[in-house]
């Protein structure tokens, strides 16, 4: 979402997994709920996609669930909308139209930009698996939904529809948990990132070490890099001094049917998620553009 906001790489824009290490205060912080994250216009100052469009005339909506307004991940990567909550989906296609009439009908009329935020695809991906009847209902209502917005856009209007990411479900036999895993656990401070790109904070002398006991434990079954390889190879873009100490020491992204999680600290809503993402396989990253022009 950071990327999605600002048009920068995640070392750019700094927010470099979905947990992460705020070196300010030592500890780790969850960069979708941001409980006890630092000041999120101090964590991500560069102008977003939505700030930049406002200082070009360009009247900018914002459309989603109520909690996003002024929330942390929100004011660090999508601030500069005017925000509009709306629960249903069809509540919020309504509400995108009435955003796009009203700049129709000023008497200066003036470019608009409206972003509709849609997650419970999402939602019943990681609950139910995106291989399930369920994940499929959900996109069939989600099509019928932007199906209707599309008839319905104002002339020379274009829709875009696109993703922040994909997923793949990793059965819960295919899972290591690290608090049950003595040679995965030691050297480790603090474990981040999220189940399918591990970020590990390690204790002082300890890399060399947790690296060759994660990939012989884990194997082809993922990449396990330190993280300067990460960054030589441009996994998280042009990463700036302010962002470098944010990232793991060693990262595991995971190219096989596994997952890695830490009971220790992970919810166990969190555990009990079949769909997962965040790794570099093709069913994660390759994610579609589709556009309609009215």
């Amino acid at each position: 979402m950071g990327t999605f906001g600002t048009g920068l790489p995640p070392g750019a824009h700094g927010l470099v997994g979905y947990e992460v290490l705020d070196p300010g205060s030592g500890r780790v912080f969850n960069e979708l709920s941001w409980k006890d994250g630092p000041d999120p216009r101090a964590w991500q100052p560069a102008p977003t996609v939505f700030e930049r469009a406002e200082v070009a005339g360009v009247a900018v909506t914002m459309i989603g669930p109520g909690y996003f307004d002024g929330s942390g991940l929100t004011t660090a990567a999508l601030r500069g909308a005017r925000f509009r909550a709306g629960r249903q989906l069809a509540e919020r296609v309504d509400q995108t139209l009435a955003a796009l009439q009203a700049t129709e009908r000023a008497d200066q009329p003036s470019r608009a930009l409206v972003y509709l935020y849609w997650g419970e695809l999402d939602k019943v991906g990681h609950v139910h698996g995106c291989d399930s009847w369920q994940w499929g209902d959900e996109l069939e209502s989600l099509d019928r939904e932007l199906a209707g917005l599309a008839r319905r856009l104002p002339r020379e209007t274009s829709l875009y529809v696109t993703a922040d990411h994909g997923m793949v479900d990793v059965p819960f036999e295919h899972r290591l948990d690290v608090a049950h895993e003595p040679d995965l656990d030691a050297g480790v401070r603090l474990v981040g990132g999220e189940p399918r790109a591990v970020q590990l904070y390690c204790e002082t002398g300890a890399v060399a070490d947790v690296l060759a006991a994660w990939r012989a434990r884990l194997g082809d079954d993922a990449w396990v890099v330190p993280r300067e390889e990460a960054e030589s190879t441009g996994w998280f873009g042009a990463v700036s001094p302010t962002v470098r100490p944010r990232i793991g020491d060693v990262i595991a992204a995971m190219r096989g049917s596994v997952a890695v999680v830490d009971s220790r600290i992970h919810r166990p809503e969190v555990l009990s998620l079949l769909g997962v993402h965040g790794s570099l396989t093709a069913d994660e990253v390759q994610i579609p553009l589709l556009m309609h022009r009215a």
